[in-house]
């Protein structure tokens, strides 16, 4: 009585956990591929949030007096405050700077065509804030097309007590 495997049975055995191991590597690379993906973009998501916090924090219309174009950068700005201080923000292709915070933006992320307009509303009144100061920072990621982690910005304020 022989015990034992035969050569065939041996084969048969290493393919099959040669198979098993080759589909758990790709499920393995695959799972770790989402988790990069969503790991960069709940980045991009949680700096987004920081950087609209920090402009919150220090511009309202009620506090605000007065903005104006630096020359540091191609987008650069001086806001300047009711109690006299003065922020700048600057925006180059890879890096934002409010005051003391600063975005660095990874590899694969850029800024396009920041802009800082004032829109008009309908309300004419002295006590109704009758305008709006609109800032954007559209910043785009190659990973994700067709979404903007850039900031949006909306700042009522009324023309009749300050005249940004």
């Amino acid at each position: 009585m022989n015990k034992g495997f035969t050569v065939i049975e041996l084969v048969t055995t290493f393919a099959l956990t040669a198979a098993i191991v080759v589909v758990l590597i790709n499920v393995g690379l695959v799972i770790r591929n989402i988790y990069n993906k969503f790991d960069n973009k709940t980045e991009l998501l949680i700096e987004q949030a920081n950087l609209s916090n920090a402009m919150n924090s220090k511009i309202n219309g009620d506090n605000l007096t007065s903005y104006e174009v630096c020359t540091e950068s191609s987008f650069c700005y001086d806001f300047t405050f009711n109690e006299g201080t003065n922020i700048r923000l600057t925006v180059t292709n890879n890096l934002i700077k409010f005051g003391d915070y600063t975005y660095k933006l990874d590899n694969n992320s850029e800024v396009l065509n920041p802009e800082i307009t004032k829109v008009s509303t309908n309300v004419d009144t002295i006590s109704d804030n009758n305008k709006f100061l609109v800032i954007k920072i559209p910043i785009v990621n190659k990973l994700y097309k067709n979404e903007d982690f850039g900031i949006n910005l909306i700042y009522p304020y009324n023309s009749n007590k300050i005249d940004l």
